[in-house]
């Protein structure tokens, strides 16, 4: 039946696309029609990641609809819209763990579901030019950004590879490779190029570690941020850096030196210290338990207790300092809290 199935998909498809004169997106079925598409017509698969509300992915419509462009993606790829704000969409992207920084991106996988390239794209970057040569990109194995981690191994440190390859990490989650690469960007750029638009822009969309040289330069120049950018803007994007780099798994391992950097960095962008306090009760109390410091991550604790701590949090806080010490004043103090919360 399912043969069937497929047989009548590719009828249809073959008769819209000699029916339409741009690009021939596939709207019947869902994205596993898409891909057994692909592998009856031995196709590569392309999906343009969008939203409906985004206006950028609006202005590109025309463009898909070139003849050009439609000639050449219906003739390479079996193309599919996929909407981010669906259960399919997001279903999907997470399955895949990519995390969409800006809408349309372009996504380009193998007939097998491996994913071979990726292309993002901006207003500035509106043509069909443009969307052939990522396309384009993405059938040669030498140029699809699933070669970028080899090109980078064998010592690729172009500065616009650098940028690009750190994007494209960012995407694919690969929280090690973005931070090298973005570690090796900061050091072929001039330091007084650090606070020009193109910089303050990858410390929005790119730069994850607040150990960037970029990032600290940031801190250390917020004034100077501050004259260029809108302000709220830039507290914004240093926050996130911040935050980010502290919720991470690397986080878990500051030492309270790291930990005291962190509370400066986010008392400069203005947050006061009760609530630096609560975002850094985790990291700074293992940090003084790992560093031989019991009293002071129990300080650390004890702030947390107040009237209206309930029984689960008694019991998280009490299996928090069991799991993190074997000081003897801290266990009873954390035995105490396991009696509040029954």
């Amino acid at each position: 039946m399912k043969k069937y199935l497929i047989i009548f998909l590719i009828l249809s498809f073959i008769s819209k696309i000699n029916a339409q004169k741009g690009t021939a997106f596939l709207q019947t079925g869902n994205l596993r029609t898409v891909f057994d598409l692909a592998k009856a017509q031995n196709k590569n698969v392309f999906l343009e990641v969008y939203a409906p509300t985004c206006h950028v992915c609006s202005a590109f419509k025309p463009t898909f609809e070139l003849q050009q462009v439609g000639n050449y993606y219906n003739q390479n790829f079996i193309s599919y819209k996929l909407d981010i704000t669906t259960p399919e969409g997001s279903a999907f992207l997470k399955k895949q763990d990519l995390y969409i920084l800006s809408t349309p991106t372009l996504l380009f996988f193998d007939k097998e579901v491996k994913l071979i390239h990726i292309s993002i794209l901006g207003e500035n970057n509106n043509s069909g030019q443009v969307l052939i040569e990522a396309g384009t990109k993405a059938l040669n194995p030498s140029q699809r950004t699933s070669a970028y981690k080899a090109s980078y191994r064998n010592g690729n440190r172009e500065t616009n590879f650098l940028i690009e390859y750190g994007l494209i990490s960012r995407v694919m989650r690969d929280t090690i490779d973005n931070m090298s690469a973005m570690n090796a960007y900061a050091k072929k750029i001039p330091k007084s190029q650090y606070g020009n638009n193109t910089n303050f822009l990858l410390l929005q969309k790119v730069v994850i570690d607040d150990e960037n040289e970029i990032f600290k330069a940031m801190m250390n120049n917020l004034n100077d941020f501050y004259a260029k950018n809108d302000k709220k803007l830039v507290n914004q994007t240093a926050e996130n850096i911040i935050m980010y780099s502290l919720y991470s798994s690397r986080g878990m391992r500051y030492s309270t030196i790291k930990i005291n950097t962190v509370r400066s960095n986010l008392a400069k962008l203005g947050i006061d210290k009760n609530s630096i306090d609560g975002r850094v009760w985790r990291e700074e109390s293992k940090a003084f338990f790992r560093e031989n410091q019991p009293a002071k991550a129990m300080v650390v604790l004890n702030k947390l207790i107040g009237v209206k701590t309930d029984k689960t949090s008694y019991l998280f806080l009490s299996n928090w300092v069991k799991s993190s010490t074997s000081d003897k004043n801290a266990l009873a103090t954390a035995t105490q809290w396991s009696l509040k919360g029954k």
